[in-house]
């Protein structure tokens, strides 16, 4: 029985053997258990775990997205990957003028390149001195107020456009905040950045750059290098982006932005900064076959903490600049127009006289060449009187030359203790007060400030900013790419130096005339006034011009100069010049 029973085990124990090796079904994929909650632990129960904090929320990924800012002075393209500011493009002064670039399309004032972006940054930019930090504002997408693409402000108008970031795993929250006005370039800026509840140190960017992007050389008389500009300390401080300072400027820092010629980027902090630091980068082009070096710099001023900002970015207007300059208590904002070394005595010329001058005939005729002309002419008439004088006092020199000659010849052989002299030195300074060579340069003299004066408002005005004169001369601000201004200035100038009177006649300075005559006026015109704008060598040209006119005039009125040889025979008659023994 118990053998049966066995032998009944092990058959049916091989036949289930057999059966789960060939019918049975595939093992059941391993499952992750669901885990239930735990119940808390009560404070009176012994050997339970501390409650776990509540794990963070997740980082809410915000698409990235552009808004367009249009007003009826200018427009801006905004995007939210670090709340900067990508295009911007002015349309229209406040009186209406248009403004286009150098090259007639629209006016973009912010550089495109990618790597002066990468290196330098965008307009309105944060960044940091951690690494990972200064990435992760760069790239961050900005949760943004507004839902339109499109967003119009009309006269009058105002809106408010908001940027923010919050990074909860880290604590982090930036929000930057503009406040636009419809009929003004310039709006409020408030940027607030925390980690951990505590203000983060970081640097809000001013550029790369902000000027007209068509124009890609830089030269001393059309488009100057790129500048980053500040006031500290009741001081303007001008900083070239080929020349750094290794120092930052010290402040407080009462604005600071970048500029050019004629438009410029400034933020007037709130709370002034205590400094500011510059930024610049290199990049080589290729133009018309020319290899050429482009800079770029940016201005960072320090932010810690809440931070607030009347920002303008606009056309340096005097009269937009002055009103803005009211309007925020008086921080010399007009100073972002730079005129120049001598600008106490080039300012007043420009702002009273010669651009409401040239303003005045632009109405009447509505072509500025014209009023260069004009003015030009209306200058010459006033300084009549002083080239009358001037011609008399170089032709009295000229006569007494010979006589003066004489008296060098005889003091010679002279001794210092001799009493004779003593007299023939009182001779000398009796003669050449009566001539006074020097005062025959006064109208020149004169003229310089005023041509200084025209110089400085051709490349910082924007009334002669691309106006026309004739024919192929289209802007004003820009040489004569002809350079037809150019060749007729320097015949001009050749034959007015042959009109005027010299104070000497002598035979052997005829190589240094000649110099002085043709020479000289070849070497002016091509180191000074070939790639001169084409409104200072019209100023210059009409005034020689006009030199011509006068100097015939008062030659036919005086008679004609004597020749070298005449005044040679008429020095020989005179009686010798005699010292007493």
């Amino acid at each position: 029985m118990e053998k049966r029973v066995l032998i009944a085990f092990v058959l049916s124990t091989t036949i289930l053997a057999i059966w789960y090796y060939f019918f049975a079904p595939p093992p059941p994929q391993p499952t992750t258990p669901e885990r239930k909650p735990q119940p808390t632990a009560r404070p009176e129960e012994k050997g339970t775990a501390p409650p776990e904090a509540p794990p963070p929320a997740p980082i809410e990924r915000v698409p990235e997205r552009e808004i367009r800012i249009e007003t009826p002075l200018w427009t801006a393209i905004f995007t939210n990957r670090g709340a900067v500011a990508r295009s911007w493009n002015i349309h229209h002064r406040p009186n209406g003028q248009l403004l286009l670039g150098a090259d007639r399309r629209p006016l973009e004032l912010i550089p495109q390149e990618r790597d002066v972006v990468e290196k330098l940054g965008r307009p309105f930019a944060l960044r940091s001195r951690e690494a990972a930090l200064d990435r992760e504002l760069q790239q961050a997408t900005y949760a943004l107020s507004a839902e339109e693409a499109v967003l119009r402000i009309g006269k009058g108008e105002t809106r408010t456009l908001t940027f923010t970031y919050e990074d909860p795993t880290r604590g982090l929250r930036v929000q930057k905040a503009f406040t636009f006005f419809g009929d003004r370039y310039d709006f409020h800026l408030s940027i607030s950045a925390e980690r951990q509840g505590r203000p983060l140190e970081v640097a809000l960017v001013l550029g790369p750059n902000f000027g007209d992007q068509s124009i890609k050389r830089s030269d001393t008389y059309t488009k100057t290098p790129p500048i980053g500009i500040l006031r500290a300390r009741e001081k303007t401080v001008r900083v070239s982006a080929e020349k750094v300072p290794k120092e930052p400027p010290q402040g407080p820092i009462a604005w600071a932005g970048v500029e050019d010629n004629y438009f410029a980027l400034v933020a007037i902090p709130k709370s002034p900064p205590a400094s500011a630091s510059f930024s610049t980068h290199e990049r080589k082009e290729t133009i018309e076959d020319e290899e050429i070096t482009r800079r770029f710099i940016a201005l960072s001023l320090p932010v810690s903490g809440p931070q607030e900002y009347t920002v303008f970015a606009g056309p340096k207007d005097p009269k937009v600049l002055e009103a803005l300059d009211a309007q925020l208590g008086g921080v010399a904002l007009e100073e972002v127009i730079n005129y120049g070394f001598f600008s106490s005595i080039v300012k007043p010329l420009i702002t009273w006289v010669l651009l409401p001058a040239l303003q005045w005939v632009h109405r009447l005729t509505g072509n500025y060449g014209i009023g260069i002309i004009v003015v030009t002419l209306v200058l010459n008439l006033f300084f009549y009187p002083l080239r009358r004088s001037s011609t008399i006092r170089m032709r009295k020199a000229s006569a007494l030359q010979p006589k003066m000659r004489e008296l060098q010849e005889k003091m010679k052989g002279l001794k210092k203790n001799d009493p004779r002299l003593q007299e023939l030195q009182m001779e000398q300074l009796r003669l050449m007060k009566e001539a006074n060579p020097l005062a025959g340069c006064l109208p020149l003299l004169l003229q310089l400030p005023i041509f200084w004066a025209m110089f400085i408002l051709l490349t910082v005005s924007l009334d002669v900013r691309q106006a026309p004169f004739v024919a192929w001369i289209d802007d004003l601000s820009s040489p004569d790419r002809w350079h037809v201004l150019p060749i007729l200035m320097c015949v001009s100038m050749i034959a007015s130096t042959l009109l005027t009177p010299t104070p000497s006649n002598d035979p052997s300075q005829r190589v240094q005339r000649f110099m002085m005559a043709y020479v000289m006026p070849i070497l002016l015109t091509y180191l000074f006034f070939w790639r001169a704008p084409s409104g200072l060598v019209l100023y210059w040209m009409f005034s020689n011009l006009v030199g011509i006119g006068q100097q015939l005039l008062i030659n036919r009125v005086l008679g004609a100069l004597p020749s070298p040889s005449q005044t040679e025979k008429e020095t020989r008659k005179r009686p010798p010049v005699s010292a007493k023994s």
